[in-house]
């Protein structure tokens, strides 16, 4: 008689004490509207402005803790991002011909600055931010792959971007 009653008693325990968890930090944002200045590329890898502004402005849509303006103006802050550099390092040889790379890791490196509109301070200036993806060819279409590969690169940096500009700790 004893033993259920203090199982239930230790169930109703548990579940009380979950009742008000809730998923992330629970911190409040100092700003709810947000401008991204169109992406400066300093780096090596051409064309790539139009892809990660665009991947940048849908990750931040996505996100229902801040707004997304078309002006400074409009703005509580504004997030400056500058593509620093682009690069490969080789994983993987060929197996028939060790000059041939099989696998690659290809990195794009940024720095973000968020600047407050409304008292003209920095939140954060040249904060690092950088995706990495593997890329995989078979010697002759390497330059295809890393062509394949940018969007998605572009897609991994924003949400580390978004991270980094979003996540209060």
């Amino acid at each position: 008689m004893r033993a259920p009653f203090l199982i239930c008693l230790a169930g109703l325990l548990f579940l009380t004490g979950c009742a008000n968890y809730r998923l992330g930090t629970g911190a409040q944002l100092s700003f709810r509207t947000i401008h991204i200045a169109p992406v400066v590329n300093e780096s090596n890898i051409p064309q790539a402005v139009a892809i990660v502004s665009t991947q940048l402005r849908e990750t931040f849509l996505r996100d229902p803790r801040v707004i997304l303006v078309n002006t400074p103006e409009e703005a509580d802050v504004t997030l400056s991002v500058h593509l620093v550099n682009y690069g490969r390092v080789m994983q993987t040889r060929l197996t028939t011909d060790t000059g041939l790379a099989r696998k690659f890791d290809v990195s794009l490196d940024a720095e973000a600055t968020l600047r407050d509109n409304r008292d003209n301070k920095l939140v954060f200036e040249n904060r690092k931010v950088s995706a990495t993806r593997q890329i995989f060819t078979d010697g002759r279409q390497q330059l295809q792959a890393e062509y394949q590969n940018v969007p998605l690169l572009a897609e991994s940096l924003a949400k580390n971007v978004l991270g980094a500009t979003l996540d209060v700790w």
